[in-house]
């Protein structure tokens, strides 16, 4: 009986220890935060459960349920782990304890409405993994009925408006590939622990939700971290459990924060830009089912103007540092890709080759690397149209060249007295194009893969 007994124990223990041994190295923690939510968590839990990525630990953080929603956990799902805030302290705010609870490398933020395919995180674990300079992923986001499009990456107007890429289209594969992003949503978000220990938490002045995941996404890509979008890891999200969509509360929400994302992210130039745009979205509008919610943010921001300026010169950050980046990607906040945004991708195929933005004029910044003499664009004509492009480096024009319509590279000396005024930080890069034979459209012009120096 002792000799069995042993055996036994021996087994368990090599079992234990082949388990243990195959178990992945990179620990995810999916952090799912649930305000009232007993009707949905348990459909996002059970799809956590089933997921093919061994090493995952789930945390559920309630934030202030009152209709037994940790009851609900507790009793159904005793291996995940549950923490109650008492209160609703918002999105960021909630979801901030799940964060500060966890050492895992790569912690998955997830809406309590929302259901993951079982390869989804081993996708975005493979991803992540595959290059250093990915700091945050997000995940192609489709509606419960698995065919509509929700979410494949955002972008943000020059006012601060979000978008979604590919809202409402069916999806027949056309966000199939990856690409980089402004942000990606807060409903399924994928963020690495350097990125975390580096820009530290949420911010939670975003109550009590919305654009606290766009500004994190916006610091992670001043840092020089790439956000990108991941059409492997797919999500299905039933949307607006705890808001109306299209109500006066969702409007004042939403501009509530967009105001105080602008007012903390936006530089002067910037700043500027956005008075212009929102006096234009405001006459095209007419402010006809947001007028009320508006104003009142307008005026709940203006009372709050003291602490967000001081939140700003707390969070600001103020140029890219990460070293790996020499071939920076593109900004596209500062891209005149968004002049005509709505329902474009900023990534199309060009012949077989990803291009990153279409645009008139484009303006980006690249970190010179100390030592740089060359800059070079892989760049192509629009619509078939030959086109001049004229190249600048800050004010200083460094050439111009003719481009048809298939991508090549060009490559342009950089003077060595532009050189000498910007070293150690970043290059402003701008393009502008014009059409050789002195035609003009109102379409893009300009098809840009990438932009490196060397």
């Amino acid at each position: 009986i002792e000799t069995n007994h042993i055996s036994r124990s021996r087994g368990q223990a090599v079992g234990q220890a082949v388990a243990e041994f195959l178990r992945p190295r990179t620990k995810v923690a999916a952090i799912v935060l649930s305000y009232n939510g007993a009707k949905v968590v348990g459909a996002c839990l059970e799809s956590l459960f089933k997921s093919s990525y061994q090493n995952l630990e789930v945390i559920v953080v309630d934030n202030g349920s009152t209709d037994g929603t940790a009851s609900l956990v507790r009793e159904r799902f005793p291996r995940a782990r549950l923490i109650s805030t008492g209160k609703n302290l918002g999105f960021a705010g909630g979801n901030n304890i799940g964060i500060a609870a966890t050492d895992a490398d790569i912690v998955i933020l997830l809406n309590d409405d929302t259901t993951i395919e079982p390869d989804a995180i081993d996708a975005i674990v493979r991803f992540a993994g595959s290059d250093p300079d990915v700091g945050i992923v997000g995940c192609k986001i489709l509606y419960p009925d698995g065919k509509t499009i929700q979410h494949a990456g955002g972008a943000v107007l020059p006012n601060g408006l979000t978008r979604h890429y590919g809202y409402g289209e069916l999806d027949n594969g056309q966000f199939d590939r990856v690409f980089d992003v402004a942000y990606v949503t807060g409903a399924a978000i994928a963020i690495k622990r350097e990125v975390l220990d580096r820009l530290g938490l949420l911010d939670a002045g975003y109550f009590p939700i919305y654009f606290e995941e766009v500004e994190f996404c916006e610091r992670a890509r001043r840092l020089g971290y790439r956000v990108v979008y991941l059409p492997r890891a797919v999500v299905y999200h039933y949307e607006s459990q705890v808001t109306v969509k299209a109500s006066f509360g969702f409007f004042f929400r939403y501009h509530l924060g967009r105001l105080r994302y602008v007012l903390k992210n936006f530089t002067v130039s910037r700043l500027i830009g956005f008075a212009k745009e929102e006096l234009r979205w405001l006459y095209r509008t007419g402010l006809r089912e947001q007028g009320r919610p508006l104003a009142a943010a307008y005026l709940r921001t203006f009372l709050k103007l003291p602490m967000i300026l001081w939140a700003r010169r707390r969070d600001w950050v103020r140029a890219r540092v990460n070293p790996r980046i020499v071939k920076g990607a593109i900004d596209f906040a500062e891209s005149a890709l968004y002049n005509q945004l709505e329902g474009f991708s900023p990534i199309q195929q060009w012949r077989g080759s990803r291009v990153r933005a279409v645009c008139e004029r484009a303006r980006f910044k690249l970190l010179s690397g100390g030592l740089a003499s060359r800059l070079n664009l892989t760049v192509a004509a629009f619509n078939g149209h030959l086109t001049r492009l004229k190249v600048y480096v800050g004010r200083r024009k460094v050439g111009e060249v003719e481009v048809a319509d298939y991508l090549h590279t060009q490559k342009f000396d950089l003077p060595k007295d532009v050189l000498e005024g910007t070293q150690g930080r970043p290059l402003d890069i701008v393009l502008r194009a014009i059409y050789a034979n002195g035609e003009r459209d109102g379409g893009y012009r300009l098809a840009l893969k990438s932009a490196w120096v060397e």
